[in-house]
């Protein structure tokens, strides 16, 4: 990692840079003419990708069997995992410039985490430092109040306010019913959204329910855990796929050694 001349890590210059998973390699190219507007920027991002458990005949007008019956693959899309895939395959369904709307049809099948890696990717491409990262929302909208959701989302470094902004690029017209009422998604005030450490912590003194998570196995303190991982992964510089487990611990148990390792 850089850094700078007293020795201490240059943030701004690490996060600046692309990892593995955020180049967009062979086809840097394509990101030429995006929007410089975060908003409009995403609005690319939104007709560029299609989130798997979204995709239905009442929300994107399209089934998953249509998808199928058309030659896709869809589990295979969904585990693109670095940028540069990712581009290869919105340019196999589509050849024109990113910024030509595409019918639903033609956008590459992912979730949460495709859409801040690849925004994540975007602004670094820029020189703009940036970072995915992971934890639960708070946002989203449930029978009896608001859900505790797994997701990720991209933060980058807003120079002009000397501030990381968080932005979540997957919300789109079809989704905002689904979220909080007059929520800047674009600029998501820091009380919607728990990064990996924060939610451990919630876990810990028993502000976020033992719940969390993917019950029965991946919940809870082990969720908490798994979280924090693959948000320090991220920060580190390897955005993981989404869902890896660590096997730190079973939810209700608490593991001194595990413990030790999570502070």
């Amino acid at each position: 990692m850089p850094e700078s001349m007293d020795g201490r890590l240059d943030l701004f210059d690490h996060f600046s840079k692309h990892t593995a998973n955020s180049d967009p390699g062979a086809h840097a190219q394509m990101y030429d003419g995006l929007p410089e507007e975060m908003g409009a920027l995403c609005g690319v991002l939104h007709h560029l990708l299609l989130h798997m458990f979204w995709i239905g005949e009442k929300t994107y007008g399209i089934t998953y069997e249509q998808l199928k019956a058309s030659g896709r693959r869809m589990c295979e899309e969904f585990a693109l995992s670095t940028a540069e895939e990712r581009l290869e395959s919105i340019r196999a369904l589509d050849s024109r410039p990113l910024t030509e709307l595409r019918p639903v049809e033609a956008r590459s099948i992912g979730c949460c985490r495709d859409y801040a890696l690849m925004l994540t990717s975007i602004l670094r491409h820029r020189g703009v430092p940036a970072r995915m990262r992971t934890g639960v929302a708070l946002y989203f909208k449930s029978d009896d109040g608001y859900l505790i959701e797994d997701h990720y989302v991209t933060e980058h470094w807003n120079r002009a306010e000397a501030r990381w902004q968080l932005t979540d690029p997957q919300i789109d017209d079809v989704q905002r019913p689904a979220i909080r009422e007059g929520l800047d998604t674009v600029d998501l005030p820091s009380d919607v959204f728990l990064t990996g450490w924060q939610l451990l912590q919630g876990l810990r003194e028993g502000t976020v329910p033992e719940t969390v998570g993917f019950p029965p196995v991946n919940a809870g303190l082990a969720y908490g855990r798994n979280k924090l991982f693959a948000d320090f992964m991220s920060l580190t510089g390897t955005e993981l796929p989404v869902h890896g487990w660590w096997g730190l611990g079973e939810p209700k148990e608490s593991d001194p050694n595990d413990e030790e390792l999570m502070d």
